[in-house]
């Protein structure tokens, strides 16, 4: 097992400082970096003056991705039992 590392990232300049595995850093600043530019694209086209209003509009925007992808995963589980039931007939 991996010794876990701390690395400091600002999301919507709030600073945070995470203990993570360091395979996994790549992946946290690209999703860090992914929220910040979400972030200035939503504060660009609104007025709302409120950081949190735009971490919202962000959070709603990738669960909205990770249920979509959810549920393909689960249409394709479900054809690829169908095709295995198919087989074995």
């Amino acid at each position: 097992m991996s010794e876990k590392r701390t690395i400091n990232i600002k999301i919507a300049d709030i600073p945070l400082s995470l203990n993570i595995d360091p395979s996994d850093e790549e992946i946290v600043r690209r999703a860090a970096k992914e929220i910040n530019e979400r972030v200035l694209k939503y504060k660009d086209g609104l007025a709302e003056p409120e950081l949190h209003y735009f971490l919202a509009f962000v959070a709603l925007q990738h669960t909205i991705k990770m249920l979509q992808q959810d549920m393909k995963i689960n249409e394709i589980e479900n054809i690829s039992s169908k095709i295995d039931e198919y087989i074995k007939e």
